[in-house]
């Protein structure tokens, strides 16, 4: 069984990760693939729990470290932890579930093959930092034309979406 492919949308924020992620996984889904998320949270304010004042919340807040929920068709999993998990870690536990995709939304520095949303000038720095772009998602055409990468003009990235998508799962390469 071939390894479901990992690929990242990164950058600053507010630059449209999670839109662009969310269109990505639409797409795939409405093809009737698997595509499984992984979003890194960086703020201060901690994450809320996924049910309150249900079971789940109640296994959760007597000291479950791992609460699992199954139900018809949905699967849902609270894990709380004083160490951070790796990436690897977590897509090693997602490829579990066999899915056709694996998105990742943040982890910047990591290997995986990914795509740079620049929105502004001083955002290019991030070209130069990160390993393993494959792609180049701009606001701006104009900042972005003498990039050594694909990129994709934001005003464009719906329309594109088949080749990204593709680019995504590794089945080829993105065209200028």
């Amino acid at each position: 069984m071939k390894e479901a492919p990992v690929f990242q949308i990164v950058g600053y924020k507010n630059s449209g990760k999670t839109s662009l992620l969310s269109d990505l996984i639409a797409f795939g889904a409405e093809r009737e693939e698997k595509v499984a998320a992984i979003k890194r949270h960086t703020h201060e304010e901690p994450l809320k729990v996924m049910h309150h004042e249900t079971d789940s919340y109640r296994l959760h807040e007597a000291g479950s470290f791992m609460t699992g929920v199954d139900s018809p068709g949905r699967f849902q999993l609270e894990l709380s932890h004083q160490e951070d998990y790796t990436l690897d870690k977590l897509i090693f536990l997602y490829r579990q579930f066999d899915p056709d995709l694996i998105a990742v939304e943040g982890y910047k520095n990591e290997a995986y093959p990914k795509a740079v949303i620049i929105k502004r000038e001083e955002d290019l720095e991030l070209l130069d930092q990160l390993h393993n772009i494959q792609l180049v998602i701009t606001w701006n055409e104009a900042m972005t034309a003498g990039v050594p990468f694909p990129v994709v003009a934001l005003k464009d990235w719906r329309k594109r979406l088949s080749e990204v998508y593709r680019l995504a799962k590794g089945e080829e390469s993105c065209e200028r």
